[in-house]
């Protein structure tokens, strides 16, 4: 038997009361509640205490959430720490208690208040819109960033001002999603250096039963970072040379590091759990379906779950409920290609009962002289009505540098924060509206056209009720240029681009500022 001597149940709150609170604790919504108590167990700490939380709201609903071990709270690797967090989703007077196997620790509790605090919480799947995520308290999300290096925690890779800095580096570019993983085993994707696993005993004997809380804290820099930033992670599990650690970890094993990862992290709002990277490698639906069930079992905020694939313009898990998204992979930079790629995934998730935003995080790597390439690809992904990443992969362990990629996170951040400027949520592709390019349109309101090639086309307009506003877009630069004004008679309309170079056209029924930065 495990004897446990509990020392002290020290309850501190990691938040700052407000202004004039003298009763109970105030915290902002989304924003984390942090209980610390201290027990020094005799044996294995992730196994030894079972610590954990019921909060009920003030509707009467309630969320159950775990405990993890923290080693001494400050970044050190033992000590008698354990916490608990929580990120309140509903305004009003919330009460929690504490559950335990430690005698005396157990049933006891309290309250806080639940407070507005402007903070949009965790990206959901929307029902009514369901080609996108939204955050729960804000807008709809439109996803562009990087999708390498994928050994990004990786000790040998870089050392974590490296990492703060390279958030700071896509923030500012404009960027809002960053993907990497867990367990890599190089030199496959990644170099020697590259290696990466959340157990102690590294890849040459990893104990399962023990999680390595430099690695931890190392991941806890980086989301701390990118919460401040407004940079979503995309973090993966496996990545795809993980150099068949999957095959000797048990699922109960398994199960342990999940369940450790949700409860530290689950409070966090920018997160996307993604299984495993082309998970066809090591794993089956069978695996990914139960995984994805864990996620969404000890998962508090519900954070949507996917899983990455083998190069395919079909998603593996379609209509299963289990999954929130797309991790496609698609193997080509041509523009036609990847349009159609989306275009039948859209189709396929749709058919099978479950439409869900379709993602396209890897579609072979464009280095830093290939602007162009991933211009196009980006355009062509976002009018078929999907997002994408970037994949950059180019990186190496001296060189984190994301600023060489500065043309293509420029051109990123117009096509952001052009769909950002439209109802894009509600808009749909629909290619037979051109006569060459790419359409994604919402009738009445706006029509967004793209030409990868320039030269001259033709359009499809309904008739309306009042005249559009037409601007050329370049997609650059961001600059807006009038092309007139489209009568409301509609009909098919003849343009032609201003130059032989990718263009697009915007129709809205408002008149556009600039989206140049």
């Amino acid at each position: 038997m495990v004897i446990v001597r509990f020392l002290s149940a020290v309850i501190v709150l990691i938040i700052l009361c407000l202004p004039g609170c003298e009763g109970r604790r105030q915290v902002g919504k989304w924003e984390r509640f942090e209980l610390i108590f201290h027990a020094e167990p005799q044996g294995n700490p992730f196994t030894a205490v079972r610590l954990g939380a019921v909060f009920t709201s003030p509707g009467g609903e309630s969320v159950e959430v775990e405990g993890f071990y923290d080693g001494d709270g400050r970044g050190g690797s033992s000590g008698d720490v354990y916490k608990i967090r929580f990120a309140p989703p509903e305004l009003g007077p919330w009460q929690y208690k504490i559950s335990s196997n430690i005698k005396g620790l157990g049933g006891t509790g309290g309250g806080f208040d639940c407070v507005a605090s402007g903070k949009k919480g965790p990206l959901v799947r929307d029902r009514l819109y369901p080609w996108y995520l939204r955050w729960a308290d804000g807008g709809f999300f439109f996803e562009t960033g990087a999708n390498d290096p994928e050994s990004f925690l990786a000790a040998g890779f870089a050392s974590q001002p490296q990492r703060l800095e390279a958030i700071d580096c896509l923030a500012e570019a404009g960027c809002n999603i960053l993907y990497f993983g867990m367990v890599n085993a190089g030199p496959g994707d990644g170099g020697p250096g590259e290696k990466v696993t959340p157990w102690r005993g590294g890849f040459d004997n990893p104990d399962f039963e023990t999680i390595c809380l430099d690695f931890m804290n190392r991941l806890e820099g980086v989301l701390d970072r990118m919460a401040e930033r407004g940079v979503v992670a995309h973090l993966v599990f496996y990545l795809d040379d993980c150099g068949g650690i999957s095959r000797r970890i048990t699922p109960s094993q398994e199960e342990l590091w999940f369940r450790y990862t949700a409860a530290r992290f689950g409070s966090y709002p920018g997160l996307v759990w993604d299984l495993a990277e082309e998970f066809e490698e090591e794993f089956d639906l069978e695996w990914c379906t139960s995984r994805a069930a864990w996620l969404k079992k000890y998962d508090q905020l519900k954070h949507p779950v996917t899983v990455h694939q083998l190069s395919a313009d079909s998603f593996a898990p379609a209509g299963n409920p289990g999954f929130d998204l797309t991790a496609l992979q698609y193997n080509t930079t041509d523009p036609d290609s990847l349009n159609a790629a989306v275009l039948k995934v859209r189709r396929q998730v749709e058919e099978a009962g479950r439409p869900v935003p379709v993602s396209l995080i890897e579609w072979t790597p464009v280095e830093p002289g290939q602007a162009e390439q991933a211009r196009k690809g980006i355009w062509a992904i976002a009018t078929a009505g999907g997002t994408c990443q970037i994949f950059n992969k180019d990186q190496r362990p001296v060189e984190l540098d994301f600023g060489k990629w500065a043309e293509h996170w420029r051109s990123a951040a117009v096509l952001r924060k052009l769909f950002e400027s439209l109802p894009f949520e509600r808009m749909t592709p629909d290619n037979s509206l051109v006569s060459a390019g790419f359409c994604l349109a919402l009738p009445g309101t706006c029509c967004l056209v793209y030409q990868p090639r320039g030269g001259e086309f033709s359009l499809k307009l309904p008739q309306a009720e009042k005249a559009y506003f037409a601007y050329w877009v370049d997609p650059r630069q961001g600059r807006l240029t009038a092309a007139g004004e489209v009568a409301r008679a509609g009909g098919e309309l003849v343009f032609s681009t201003p130059d032989s170079t990718d263009w697009a056209l915007l129709i809205t029924d408002r008149p556009r500022a600039d989206l140049s930065r």
